[in-house]
């Protein structure tokens, strides 16, 4: 790793290393070689598009293979039949918890994952999403662009969000930064630019060009035909003001990994690092043991979370239950193990779970994961 392209520990303390990348539906073996490259990288969080069928079979095993402890894959929340088609996956040194697959109204689900990071800045929303070209489909296309777009458009947003991936627009930008879409008629045209241009209105602006202006003609994918290029910036990072990007660059040293380039974005969060999250830690790089007959489809992502069988009691109302997640939470803060009993999901040993992740946290949290996780049961 050139330790002259990463930012001193103290730095990176205060930062939140993001990439996005579109790994082509890797092969395994390239896949494997791609996951390396990131973790070079150091990034916190990493959201990929285009995790082909044969990688996504076991996307999480690979990732935790690579350092990536907590991961996800939209095959695996998918409300309809994906079929053959890829999917997207974020992977983070942070839990997360994924966000319904219904937070954004679209056809094929599968191309989006939204999630929320508990971060030591602060909880960050997340989105990674998958915009086929409009060759492929023009409606579904615009259908996609229209989805995102009424899902973010918020005035009553969180500080700290970001959207990224592979949107295969715009078609280009100018100098003085005039952006122009693909779209060939009034609807197309409206619903790229809803997203391209018009989220900035909503807290959402193109990090890399709020870091390095326009003026560049900066690309990540490149389309050839009969010995002519024609290089485009399809990928990005859109982010809200309080994140605060700092760094923003395409790592152009992968292309032959794939036929897009990843982009880098570092953000310096303007509250900084908050008092009550200390406890919460990037996880290490370390290569993490065989989890291949244990992964899950836990909401909330981690290793931690995978049971062979839920045994609690629906009862919303019965208030001995916060009482023994409380209690398995608090025997996972004072070390006691429950390893035998983890093949049974119960409400105390979830409660232990959680501890193992959030540690001795604030009552508040605890309370909050509590309610959540009630009302994930029930519904």
């Amino acid at each position: 790793m050139d330790q002259t392209n990463e930012a001193s520990s103290s730095e990176a303390d205060q930062q939140l290393r993001l990439i996005t990348w579109n790994v082509e539906r890797a092969s395994v073996n390239r896949f494997k070689s791609q996951l390396t490259a990131l973790q070079e990288r150091v990034p916190d969080i990493i959201a990929l598009q285009e995790v082909g069928v044969k990688a996504s079979r076991r996307p999480r095993r690979l990732l935790r293979e690579h350092g990536f402890e907590y991961t996800a894959h939209s095959h695996e929340y998918r409300l309809t039949d994906a079929g053959n088609s890829s999917g997207v996956a974020f992977a983070s040194r942070w839990p997360f918890r994924i966000l319904s697959p219904d937070t954004f109204t679209i056809p094929a689900q599968h191309h989006t994952l939204s999630a929320e990071f508990f971060t030591p800045f602060g909880r960050v929303e997340g989105h990674t999403v998958h915009v086929l070209p409009g060759s492929m489909d023009h409606q579904r296309k615009i259908e996609m662009f229209e989805g995102i777009y009424d899902r973010l458009a918020q005035n009553d947003r969180p500080d700290y969000r970001f959207l990224c991936g592979d949107f295969n627009s715009p078609k280009e930008e100018s100098q003085d930064g005039d952006v122009t879409v693909w779209g060939s008629d009034e609807r197309k045209i409206e619903a790229e630019r809803s997203v391209i241009v018009e989220l900035a209105e909503y807290d959402l602006a193109d990090a890399y060009r709020e870091v390095n202006g326009y003026g560049d003609d900066e690309y990540s994918w490149v389309a050839k035909n009969r010995g002519n290029e024609w290089p485009r910036r399809f990928d990005h990072v859109f982010a809200s003001e309080h994140l605060n990007a700092t760094e923003a660059s395409y790592l152009h040293e992968y292309d032959d990994l794939s036929d897009h380039t990843p982009l880098k974005v570092v953000f310096t969060p303007k509250d900084g690092l908050r008092k009550e999250n200390e406890a919460i830690d990037r996880s290490s790089y370390t290569a993490s043991r065989d989890r291949s007959g244990t992964d899950s489809n836990s909401t909330i992502a981690s290793s931690e979370l995978t049971y062979d069988e839920d045994v609690r009691a629906v009862a919303p109302d019965a208030n001995y239950r916060r009482g023994r997640f409380k209690a398995g939470w608090n025997k996972s803060v004072a070390g006691v193990e429950m390893d035998a009993a983890l093949d049974r999901l119960t409400w105390e040993n979830l409660g232990w779970r959680l501890g193992k992740l959030f540690g001795d946290t604030s009552e508040e949290l605890q309370e909050e994961l509590y309610e959540w996780c009630v009302k994930q049961q029930v519904e």
